[in-house]
């Protein structure tokens, strides 16, 4: 009798269980804005997450310069070149208030005159 030579029906299966837990745990990463993958790096040991840290201090001015080339906006790369940046806070954009209503003028003596008539 001849055996079929590859992967058993078994080790496919299993694979693919894998597979489908590995893009399950991808999705709810997702829908949760979180990146799972590398908090379970952390938590193993690895330094996954290491590499996304702040880049300076947000303590140092931006400042407006030209690097290459291109105008950037930076706190770190303009060092002490270019023009220091003044940051203020605004509200946004505010919606449109509701214009009042305007003042009715008195009526005349013609108007009221007009009006118990009709009454």
């Amino acid at each position: 009798m001849k055996r079929q030579s590859g992967l058993s029906l078994v080790a496919v299966a299993v694979i693919m269980a894998i597979l489908a837990g590995v893009v399950m745990f991808g999705m709810m990463s997702m829908r949760q804005e979180k990146n799972l993958f590398a908090e379970g790096m952390d938590k193993v040991g690895a330094k996954a997450a290491a590499a996304v840290q702040p880049v300076a201090a947000p303590s140092a001015p931006l400042r407006k310069c030209v690097i290459n080339g291109k105008t950037v906006i930076s706190n770190t790369d303009c060092r002490d070149t270019g023009k220091v940046i003044e940051v203020h806070e605004t509200r946004g954009i505010e919606s449109p208030k509701a214009p009042k209503p305007a003042p009715q003028p008195e009526q005349g003596v013609r108007d009221k005159m007009v009006e118990r008539a009709a009454q």
